[in-house]
C-alpha cells in the first residue's frame, strides 16, 4: 500500500501546465527521486505536497488520508529547500534546535535530541559554531538535521545538493542515500542531474514539461529509456541520435548511418512490430569502439574534437560522413584530426520512432 500517493494532480499559472495529471506513489521507507531539467515543475510538485501552494486539481494522501486542503504545519512533512534557510546569526546546535524550542520542549530533551541527530549526520563538531565558519556540505547536514529533528512523516527534498560542487555533490548523493536507508525515513528527492536521481533514489520519476513520462527503477530507466526525450535527458555524456534507414532482411533489420551499415537479428517476440523506413537510432558513447588499427566491423573516421572528462576522454569523431561521440580512456592519446577506426556496439544502440519519439523495440 502507498505511503504517500499523489493523485491526478495538476497545476497551471496562466495558460500554462506547471503539472499536467500528475500520479505517483511512494511507500513507507522508499525514497522517490524525480528527475527533470530546470522549470519541469519539481519545485512546484514538492510546494503541493507540503501544503504550501494548492493543487488546481488532484489529490494527496498520506496513509491514506487525503490531506490536499490540511495546512502545512498539521501534515508532519518536512522540506529542505535547495537554499536552505539557515540563520546566520546562530549556532549550529541552535539552528537544529529551532523547532524544538517552537514547540516548548524541556532544555534536557532538546538537548538529547539534538546530539542525536548531529551525531547521526555527522556535524556535532560544528555544533558551537556559526553557519560562517560551515563548508557546503556541513551547511547542507544543519538544514538536513533542522528537517530530521522533528520525527517528519515525510522528508522533502528540493535539489539539496545543486549549490556544492561536483566532487562534493557526488560524496553527499551516496551519503544521502546511506543515510535514508539507515533511518528508513520516506521521502521525494528532486534534482536537475539525472545520474544524482539515480544514484539516490529507490525508484525515479522522470518529469519533463510538467508530465511524468517515465517511472521505474533506476537501472529500468537507463536501460530501457520509453522516449527518445528520456533517453537525450537521462544519458550522460549526450548520445549521438541520427535520422536512420531501417531494411528488414529475413530475420534482421539492416541499419544505414549514411555510410555505415549495423545490422541485428530481431527477437522472437518483436517479430510483430512493424519497421519503419526510418528511425532515430541513438548510439551512446561509450557504446562506441575505437581502434588505432583496422579490422572486421570498424570504420574510418577522423578525430574532430577531444574534450578531457577527467580519467577518460569524450572524441568527437567523423567517419564516412557520421558523427560519433565515443567515451575512451586518457592514455590512448588520441589527436585532433588523426585517423582512427571505429566500430558500433549494435545491441546497445537504440530506435525511436520519428513521429511519436516513442522507443521501437526489435532486440
Amino acid at each position: 500500500m502507498a505511503f504517500l500517493e499523489i493523485k491526478s494532480v495538476s497545476k497551471k499559472y496562466g495558460e500554462k501546465y506547471a503539472l499536467r495529471d500528475i500520479n505517483l506513489s511512494v511507500r513507507k521507507g522508499e525514497i522517490l527521486a524525480i528527475a527533470g531539467p530546470p522549470g519541469a515543475g519539481k519545485t512546484t510538485l514538492l510546494k503541493i505536497i507540503a501544503g504550501l501552494i494548492p493543487p488546481d486539481s488532484g489529490h494527496i494522501y498520506l496513509e491514506g488520508e487525503d490531506i490536499t486542503d490540511k495546512p502545512p504545519h498539521l501534515r508532519g512533512i518536512s522540506m529542505v529547500f535547495e537554499i536552505p534557510p539557515v540563520y546566520p546569526d546562530r549556532t549550529g546546535y541552535d539552528n537544529i534546535a529551532f523547532p524544538l524550542k517552537l514547540k516548548k520542549l524541556p532544555p534536557d530533551e532538546i538537548r538529547r535530541r539534538v546530539y542525536e541527530i548531529a551525531e547521526l549526520l555527522g556535524i556535532t563538531h560544528i555544533l558551537d559554531r556559526k553557519p560562517s565558519t560551515f563548508s557546503g556540505g556541513e551547511y547542507q547536514r544543519v538544514a538536513l538535521a533542522r528537517a530530521l529533528i522533528t520525527n517528519p512523516s515525510v522528508l522533502l527534498l528540493d535539489e539539496p545538493l545543486k549549490s556544492l560542487d561536483a566532487k562534493i555533490r557526488e560524496q553527499m548523493s551516496i551519503w544521502l542515500k546511506q543515510l535514508q536507508e539507515k533511518i528508513g525515513i520516506t521521502a521525494v528527492y528532486t534534482s536537475h542531474d539525472p545520474l544524482e536521481a539515480l544514484t539516490v533514489g529507490s525508484k525515479v520519476a522522470i518529469l519533463l514539461g510538467g508530465e511524468v513520462r517515465q517511472l521505474g527503477s533506476p537501472l529500468d530507466i537507463l536501460r530501457d529509456p520509453v522516449d527518445l526525450d528520456v533517453n537525450n535527458y537521462v544519458n550522460i555524456p549526450a548520445p549521438t541520435v541520427i535520422e536512420g534507414r531501417l531494411e528488414l532482411e529475413e530475420d534482421k533489420v539492416k541499419i544505414q548511418l549514411d555510410n555505415i551499415v549495423v545490422e541485428k537479428k530481431i527477437t522472437a517476440a518483436s517479430g510483430e512490430t512493424p519497421i519503419p523506413e526510418k528511425a532515430y537510432v541513438s548510439i551512446r558513447p561509450a557504446d562506441v569502439k575505437v581502434s588505432k588499427e583496422p579490422g572486421p566491423g570498424r570504420y574510418p573516421g577522423r578525430v574532430e574534437m577531444v574534450q578531457y572528462l577527467g580519467a577518460r576522454m569524450l572524441a568527437v569523431i567523423s567517419a564516412d560522413n557520421t558523427t560519433l561521440r565515443t567515451i575512451v580512456p586518457r592514455d590512448m592519446q588520441l589527436n585532433e584530426g588523426e585517423t582512427v577506426y571505429v566500430s558500433i556496439d549494435v545491441d546497445k544502440v537504440k530506435l525511436y520512432d520519428m513521429k511519436t519519439r516513442k522507443r521501437i523495440v526489435l532486440w
